[in-house]
């Protein structure tokens, strides 16, 4: 075999691999069809630049205090968005934090999902799930009224950019105290 025939052969074979990895991304995305293609899922790549079921929605932590006095303090959101500039699409420090708080707030709200509610109270299993302790770390590092005893969080979904979508309540926490703080009784008996 020559050297121009092996050149044609291994550009004839990387010419039919790059066709069928075109032509694969359909087929893979069709349901239908994904079986028969699921055996050359090796050797033809899914190229996903994108999520393949990208996000619709904006996820938000917002948390409130419960004072001394059993009064509440008002919501506030716990955010690093920033307006973004065309530096961030070089160097955005902050993405982490963002995209931490997006991704564990999206796994809470699948573990809810998954386990559903038990005789209409919600599952205990979730305060004990990994994101339900992430988040919860999360919120009770952040800055907290000075005369704070408990803290609550709540997750909320929004449209992003779409401003007439109203934001919508998906999951309320349980009040939990801050470290080092002790709560009186008759605060945990009134909010039981």
């Amino acid at each position: 075999m020559t050297s121009k025939t092996a050149r044609g052969a291994l550009y004839g074979l990387f010419a039919t691999w790059f066709g069928l990895t075109v032509v694969g991304q359909k087929l893979y995305r069709d349901q239908s069809r994904r079986s028969r293609w699921d055996k050359l899922y090796l050797i033809v790549p899914d190229w996903r630049f994108f999520a393949p079921n990208p996000g619709i929605h904006d996820h938000h932590l917002l948390l409130r205090d419960q004072l001394a006095d059993g009064t509440l303090t008002g919501w506030r959101e716990i955010s690093s968005l920033e307006e973004r500039t065309l530096l961030h699409s070089v160097w955005h420090p902050h993405r982490r934090a963002e995209k931490t708080v997006f991704d564990t707030s999206a796994e809470l709200l699948r573990f809810i999902g998954q386990h559903g509610q038990l005789d209409g109270n919600a599952d205990p299993t979730v305060q004990l799930s990994v994101p339900y302790l992430t988040l919860l770390a999360h919120v009770t590092t952040r800055e907290h009224h000075p005369e704070a005893l408990r803290t609550q969080f709540l997750i909320a979904v929004s449209g992003g950019y779409e401003e007439e979508d109203e934001p919508t309540m998906v999951f309320l926490s349980e009040f939990h105290a801050l470290g080092g703080r002790s709560v009186p009784d008759r605060i945990t008996a009134a909010s039981s």
